[in-house]
Formats: C-alpha cells, structure tokens, sequence
C-alpha cells in the first residue's frame, strides 16, 4: 500500500513539473511584439557573437546576490 502511495505522490510530483512546463510554454505566446523583437535582436546578436553569455551557475549566484542585498532596503 505505502508503494501505491509513494508512486502517485511521484506522479503528482511530475505532473505538476509538466503544468509548469506548459505554462511556461505558453507563456512565450503571451509576449507583446515588442518583446518578440527584442527577443530576436538578442538572438542574432548572439549568433553574430556579439551577446556575452553568461553562465547558468553565475547567473544564479548573482540573481542570489541581488535578492540578498535588496532585502535590506
């Protein structure tokens, strides 16, 4: 019986990944037109090599940075 129950609870776990992967998805239609551009000039600048990239790791540690140090304004 607990092997039913932790297998639904894994199910109930992807199927809400998958929500949100859905959501996310549709979300990319919901952009203005404004936003589309600004998309595909950052795309083919990128292709051109002349957009930075930056690293996934980087990018949260800075994001955590940012968060940590507005919490005190």
């Amino acid at each position: 019986m607990n092997e039913v129950i932790e297998l639904l609870k894994e199910i109930k776990e992807k199927l809400e990944e998958i929500d949100e992967k859905i959501e996310n998805f549709m979300g990319f239609f919901e952009l203005s037109k404004e936003e589309l551009e600004e998309i595909r000039r950052d795309i083919e600048a990128y292709e051109r090599g002349e957009l930075e990239g930056i690293d996934l790791e980087e990018a949260k540690r800075l994001l955590m940075s940012k968060n940590s140090n507005s919490e005190f304004f």
